[in-house]
C-alpha cells in the first residue's frame, strides 16, 4: 500500500511538472517573471537584475549583432524613462511595501540581427513576443503587477471630462474657460446648440506611442472638422495635465502616427500647418516641420517649408515638393468621438 501511495505522489508531481513545463518557460527576477513559449526554448540568453529582465536571441548575439529582442524594467518614476528610446508604458507592479512601480517594455531601435543574409527567424520569434508579452507578466508573493493599470485612457481622465462637463452645464464664459485652461469653444458654439453636451465629445489615443493614451476633446463633426480637438490631456508623472487648447481658426488634429497637427490661417491669403510631437511626460509640444501656403489652390500660389522653431527662416520650395512632404502628415484621425452627454464612469 504504501508503495502505491508513494507511486501515485511520484505520479502526480510528474504531471504537475510537466503541466507547468507545457504552459511556457518561467523567467524571474525578486520582483516579477514572465511566462515564454515552449517554442523558443533554447533561442534566447537573459540578462537580469532587481529592476529588470532582457531577453536576447543567441544566434544574433553570438555573430555580433547585439541579438536584443525585448526588455522588460520597472521605474519608480515615469520621468526616469520618459527619454528611453522604445519605452512603452505597460502597467505597474506594487510592491509588499505600496511602492509603485511603471513596468515599462524596451524595445530596440537599431538593427540587433543578421540583416543581410537574412538569418533571423529565431530572432524575430523572441522580437514579436513583446507585443503580448504585458499578458505574460506574473506577480510574486510579495509583489502584484497589474497589466494596463495606468495607461488607459478612462481611468485616467474620469475628473477631466465631468470638468467639462460642468463647464457646458453651467455656461462658463470664455474668460472662465481660458482661466481654466480649456478651450473657448465650448462657449462659441453653445449659442447654436441647445444640448452642447451632445455636440462635444472625447476619444483616447495614444498620440506619442508611450503606451499612455491622452483624452482628446473636440466637436463631433463629419467631413474636414471630423476628428478636430479643441482640448488635449496627457499624464505627467502619472497625473492628468492640460498640454494645448485649440479653436475655430487655430484647430488641432492628431495623425495617424505620433504626431499633431496645428493648422490656421496665417494672413488674408496664408495657410499653416504646424508639425509636432508630443514629448513623454510632458506637456512639450516639439516642432518638427512647418508648411505655409501662400494664395489660393485655383490661382497662383507659392510654397514654403522650415525645420525651424516659429521664427525660422521658411524656405521656398516647389509644389510638388511641398505636397510630397505634407503628404507624410495629412492622415488625420477622424475620432468617432463620445458625446459628453453619455459620459459614464
Amino acid at each position: 500500500m504504501k508503495k502505491i501511495f508513494i507511486g501515485f505522489l511520484v505520479l502526480l508531481c510528474s504531471a504537475l511538472y510537466y503541466g507547468a513545463y507545457a504552459s511556457g518557460i518561467r523567467v524571474s527576477n525578486n520582483l516579477f517573471a514572465i511566462v515564454l513559449p515552449n517554442e523558443v526554448r533554447g533561442t534566447y540568453s537573459v540578462i537580469k537584475n532587481d529592476h529588470g529582465i532582457l531577453i536576447y536571441d543567441k544566434v544574433s548575439k553570438k555573430a555580433g549583432f547585439g541579438g536584443y529582442a525585448f526588455g522588460l524594467r520597472i521605474f519608480k518614476k515615469p520621468s526616469e524613462y520618459a527619454s528611453y528610446p522604445g519605452s512603452k508604458k505597460l502597467g505597474e507592479l506594487v510592491d509588499r511595501y505600496g511602492t509603485v512601480y511603471d513596468m515599462v517594455l524596451i524595445q530596440p531601435t537599431d538593427v540587433q540581427y543578421d540583416y543581410v543574409t537574412g538569418n533571423s527567424a529565431s530572432y524575430y520569434r523572441l522580437y514579436h513576443l513583446a507585443n503580448t508579452i504585458g499578458e505574460k507578466i506574473l506577480d510574486k508573493s510579495y509583489t502584484k503587477y497589474y497589466n494596463g493599470r495606468g495607461t488607459r485612457g478612462k481611468d485616467l481622465y474620469n475628473e477631466i471630462i465631468e470638468k467639462h462637463i460642468k463647464a457646458i452645464n453651467e455656461h462658463w464664459d470664455s474668460n472662465k474657460l481660458e482661466k481654466e485652461n480649456m478651450s473657448y469653444m465650448y462657449n462659441a458654439l453653445a449659442a447654436n446648440n441647445k444640448n452642447l453636451l451632445d455636440k462635444i465629445g472625447y476619444a483616447y489615443y495614444d498620440v506619442n506611442a508611450d503606451g499612455i493614451e491622452e483624452l482628446f476633446i473636440g466637436e463631433i463633426e463629419q467631413g474636414v472638422m471630423k476628428g478636430v480637438i479643441y482640448d488635449i490631456y496627457t499624464m505627467v508623472d502619472r497625473k492628468p495635465v492640460h498640454v494645448v487648447s485649440g479653436g475655430n481658426r487655430d484647430r488641432y488634429f492628431a495623425t495617424d502616427e505620433v504626431f499633431l497637427c496645428n493648422e490656421f490661417p496665417s494672413g488674408a491669403d496664408e495657410r499653416v500647418w504646424k508639425i509636432f510631437i508630443l514629448v513623454e511626460n510632458s506637456t512639450t509640444l516639439y516642432p518638427q516641420v512647418f508648411f505655409k501656403q501662400v494664395g489660393q489652390e485655383d490661382a497662383d500660389s507659392s510654397w514654403y517649408i522650415t525645420y525651424s522653431s516659429d521664427n525660422g527662416e521658411w524656405k521656398k520650395t516647389t509644389e510638388q515638393e511641398f505636397k510630397d512632404r505634407k503628404a507624410v502628415f495629412d492622415k488625420y484621425v477622424r475620432f468617432d468621438y463620445t458625446p459628453l452627454s453619455q459620459f459614464k464612469k
